[in-house]
């Protein structure tokens, strides 16, 4: 399953930087060197969302997540 969602985003990926390449014209000025970069964007925004979903599984899983007995368990004796 996780390599069908894997695959499904490498393409997804490629088809969004071929059009950016093929279809954005970029007018106006940009003061950025990276504006200049093809699919700089589409791929900062991928492993961007990469990133949030990681940081969120982590946060999840150390700091929200408890034990099954946390409620059951006597913290006095």
């Amino acid at each position: 399953m996780i390599r069908r969602w894997l695959s499904v985003s490498i393409v997804l990926l490629v088809i969004f930087i071929l059009l950016e390449v093929f279809l954005v014209h970029e007018e106006g000025h940009v003061t950025f060197f990276w504006s200049h970069i093809k699919g700089f964007f589409t791929l900062f925004g991928f492993l961007g969302c990469l990133l949030l979903i990681v940081f969120a599984k982590l946060i999840g899983h150390y700091w929200l997540q408890r034990k099954e007995d946390y409620y059951d368990r006597n913290d006095d004796e």
